[in-house]
């Protein structure tokens, strides 16, 4: 588990370090002074992500998948990990995005798995395959909101190095859905800090509420 936690937040300072090489390799480029001072544009892969310069609503700009499957509010200075993104033509695609909160003293890492399959149907597998991702033991609730069932972690470990957070989206009219995992800890330099805080359960609720499945 230790293993697995501390590679999710190595991922996290990979996010931090890829910032400061973005902005060179953006610097000099004809439309960069056009683009908003935000991580979200400064880097390159990112911005492929997002559909429009202006924010969707403050401090967030509409993200779409590559799949063209999905659309969520994105975080204006969280950035997406290169190195973890994997797509099976408009079938399949896993992600995963984060940023420091420096006001939170936090970082936190959040992971998207979006599948358009019949498996999808098969909501203990999916669950089990997300608590396994977390080692997580509890049990899932279930909540309906429109069309669409969302099945969310109970209860969260009380390890105090790390929270995270687990949920399953499915569209009751289609094979689509989604796999969410969030992760948060303490910024390294920091001593201690409240890993889930009120702002934080509001990221949590904004952008997981916001998934709205295109086909």
């Amino acid at each position: 588990m230790e293993k697995r936690i501390m590679l999710f937040f190595i991922l996290i300072f990979i996010f931090a370090g890829g910032c400061g090489i973005s902005e060179e390799e953006n610097n000099g480029k004809a439309n960069q002074e056009s683009m908003p001072e935000t991580e979200a544009f400064k880097d390159e892969f990112t911005r492929e992500f997002i559909k429009s310069t202006e924010e969707t609503e403050e401090g967030y700009y509409t993200f779409e998948s590559k799949t063209k499957g999905y659309t969520i509010l994105f975080p204006k200075d969280a950035i997406v990990s290169t190195g973890d993104y994997e797509a099976v033509k408009d079938q399949f695609e896993s992600l995963s995005f984060g940023e420091k909160r420096i006001d939170e003293k936090i970082s936190y890492f959040i992971k998207l798995s979006y599948e358009d399959n019949s498996s999808t149907g098969d909501i203990d597998t999916k669950l089990e395959l997300l608590s396994n991702g977390a080692e997580y033991k509890g049990e899932y609730k279930k909540a309906v909101q429109g069309d669409y069932m969302i099945y969310s972690s109970d209860a969260g470990p009380k390890n105090p190095e790390y929270y995270y957070y687990l949920a399953y989206i499915k569209s009751a009219a289609s094979d689509q859905a989604v796999r969410f995992t969030y992760f948060s800890n303490c910024i390294v330099e920091e001593k201690s800090c409240e890993l889930i805080t009120e702002k934080g359960k509001n990221r949590i609720n904004k952008i997981l509420n916001s998934i709205e499945f295109k086909k």
